[in-house]
Order: C-alpha cells, then structure tokens, then sequence
C-alpha cells in the first residue's frame, strides 16, 4: 500500500519558529516568542507542523463520539458521556471536540494568512509549504463540516455546515495547482481524494469522479498520532488497555472477518467471553486501531471507488458500473466478489453500497456525516438508522454536533 504519513511535530512546534540547527530539548528558558516572529519564512516549518498536529488532535477528539453516535461502536463503558451513547448529542457533552475542530480550522486559516503575506502573489504558487497547509487546511474543513450541524468561523454567527465544503474545495484546488508546480505528487493526489469528497457532497458527483479517478487504489494519506506528542489514538487505548467500546450490538457484529472493519472476541483466562469496563457488555475488540501511535487515514483510493460506485447509483443508476468498482475494491482487500442478489435491484444495491462505504471508512471519522446524509434522503438511497435505532418511535437521533456550550457562552454571535 501507498501509505503517505503526513509528519508531525511536537505541538510546540505549531507556536514556535524554525531555530535552524539548535536542539530544541536543550533551550533553557527561550522566553516569550513574538507573533511577528511567525511572519517569516524560516517559521512556515513550525506553521506547517501546527497545523498537521492540530487537524490529528482533531481527528481524535472526535473519535469517541462519532463512533458512539454512528452507530460505529457500543458503548460498553464506565465513562459518562451523557446521553451520547443513546444517541442525543446536547451542547455540553462537545465542548472538547468542538475546541479542536475550531483550533484545526483557526490554525491552518492563520497560517495560510500568514504564510500568503510573507510569500506575496509572485512565491506563493511555488512554495511547497503552502501546498501542504492548503491540504491540511482542506481536510480541516472538511472534518468540521462533516461532524458540526452548523459551523462557527473565527468567533461569528453560525452557519450551514456546508460552508466548510466550499472552503475544502478552495484549498484542495490550490493544494493540487502549487503541489503540481512544486512536483510534489503525493499532495496532489491527497488533495484530489479530498476534493473528490466534498465535490460529492456539495452535489457535484461529476467532479467529484473526475478527481476521485486520479487516486490509486494503493494510495492511502494518514494523519499521524504521536503519544510521546501527547496526540495518541484514543480509540486504541480504550479498546485494546480498556475496555470502554465494543463492536458488539453494532451493524459491523454481523460481519466478522471483514478485512476493512477487523474485530474480534476477547476471552478471559477461564475462556468466558470478556465483558467492556461496564462488566455487562459482550467485548467484540475493534482490531484497526491497536496501538497508541495508528494514524488515522484521510484518504484513499479504496474510498475513491466507493464514491465513483455511488455515483454511479445516482446516474442512471448504473448498477452494473456501481458493481464493478465496489468489486474492485473488495478485490483490493482480497475479498470474494459481492453476490449477484446484493445488486439485482436498486434497493439492494444502495444497501449494498452503504455498507461497503461503511466497510471502507470503519472508524476513520466519516460514519456520523454518511448516516446523516443518508438520512436525509429520499427513495433508495435512504437509510433509516437514524430513526430505527433512536430511543424511542418519537424521536430521531442526532446525526451531528451542535455548537458547543463553551462556544455558546463565550460567542456573542450566537443567539
């Protein structure tokens, strides 16, 4: 697999300048670091470092809580995450999530401000930092304006979420144009698997196949964790050294062995079958995530067939194209062929098809937004589990998280 790790520093990298061959570990007492020393060429490093670091503690921070609200996971746990778990996401259950979310954006706008002003109109296209803050920034975006129902930029009023999209495909466009005139091709092709995505969702399933053409079925581009950085994989730890999350009573139970969403039973030493933290749930142990340093993928080619097969659906719908690039991404993996009943009419091929988008971005942060626009559509290509597994015939669970309460509190632009 073409696996491209997007490096991260320290976070203290993110607020200081490069200081060319000193040892950062031996500094005593550096002092206070002027903003104005961020406005220059040898910090774009430290700028770009920031920027990485924060969108992976962002991808993180929401992990919990996507996989719980999803439906991606069970909550077989002693922690108290409100009614999350039951699906109904209130406003001070997210203030974590919803402070990193905001900081990955903040920072990677400050930066390419920053960066912009420094480089002038002349440099800015031929500087390969700034194809890379334009991705990081891009898949900042993106994130927020999957997991947030409404979005807040820089302290102003709420907005539809899908202002995020628009501001994704600005900086995965700029990515590709400095990344192709730098050479870098590893970013150029990242950032088009980041456009693809959100050209589909802003309903543009055209542009979105054209780029999504240009990914390799190899090609993976991770954000990388880092737990001597104080930026581990949550998920990891509370799976594997806890046992706060099951796959147990989850869509994904009734699919062991499927390479793309790994899970196993955990036994205990008399052989009984090991229960989560909360001693009452079955341990169905998610296997993806089994180290405090796994990355988390932002994009990959698998993915890319997945989206042009849904496109595929959407036109015509072709279910025999839609067929053929699931299969070939299944073939990837070195699974069997999908059976010819799963895609003999358009209803079992648009379940079909959600399952293997589901399949294919198993904890990867991208669930909670699928079940969310699935939702909300009619015909076919509705899916019902919103509904079906809310807590009662009254009620729908929530599909997104909500301004936060911090945010709420502190924003004067919010009613």
């Amino acid at each position: 697999m073409n696996r491209i790790r997007t490096w991260i520093g320290l976070a203290l990298l993110g607020a200081l300048p490069s200081l060319g061959g000193c040892n950062l570990l031996k500094v005593e007492a550096p002092g206070h670091i002027t903003d104005t020393s961020l406005d220059k060429p040898d910090a774009f490093p430290s700028l770009v470092n920031g920027m990485a670091f924060d969108l992976a503690q962002a991808n993180d921070n929401v992990a919990e809580i996507e996989s719980m609200a999803s439906g991606e996971v069970w909550h077989g746990g002693s922690y108290d995450w409100g009614k999350i778990p039951r699906g109904i996401i209130l406003p001070e259950d997210v203030d974590g999530a919803w402070e990193a979310l905001e900081q990955a954006q903040w920072v990677s706008d400050d930066g390419l401000d920053r960066m912009s002003k420094v480089l002038g109109p002349d440099e800015v296209n031929q500087n390969k930092l700034m194809a890379e803050a334009n991705l990081y920034g891009g898949f900042s975006d993106r994130l927020f304006g999957e997991m947030a129902c409404q979005v807040v930029i820089d302290s102003g009023a709420p907005q539809p979420n899908t202002v995020e999209f628009d501001r994704a495909i600005d900086k995965f466009t700029n990515a590709i144009t400095i990344g192709q005139t730098v050479g870098d091709n590893d970013i150029v092709t990242a950032a088009y698997g980041g456009r693809a995505s959100v050209r589909a969702w802003k309903g543009d399933w055209a542009g979105a196949v054209d780029d999504a053409k240009q990914v390799p079925i190899d090609f993976e581009y991770d954000a990388i964790l880092n737990a001597a950085a104080n930026n581990q994989n949550t998920l990891a730890y509370e799976t594997h050294a806890r046992y706060e999350y099951t796959i147990w009573n989850t869509l994904f139970a009734n699919h062991y062995g499927d390479p793309r969403a790994p899970w196993d039973t955990v036994f205990t030493a008399a052989g009984a079958v090991a229960r989560g933290a909360n001693g009452q749930d079955p341990m169905y142990q998610q296997q993806k995530y089994k180290d405090v340093n796994d990355d988390f993928p932002l994009t990959k080619g698998t993915e890319m067939l997945v989206l042009r097969a849904e496109a595929a659906l959407r036109n015509g719908p072709d279910i025999a194209l839609a067929t053929t690039l699931l299969d070939s991404a299944r073939a990837f993996y070195k699974m069997p062929a999908l059976a010819a009943s799963s895609m003999a009419t358009i209803d079992s091929a648009w379940a079909t098809l959600r399952y293997e988008r589901a399949a294919t971005t198993f904890l990867e942060n991208r669930h909670l937004w699928d079940v969310r626009r699935f939702y909300d559509e009619t015909g076919p290509a509705h899916d019902n589990f919103l509904k079906v597994m809310a807590v009662d015939s009254s009620s729908v669970r929530d599909g997104c998280i909500p301004i936060s309460k911090e945010e709420a509190n502190s924003n004067p632009n919010i009613p």
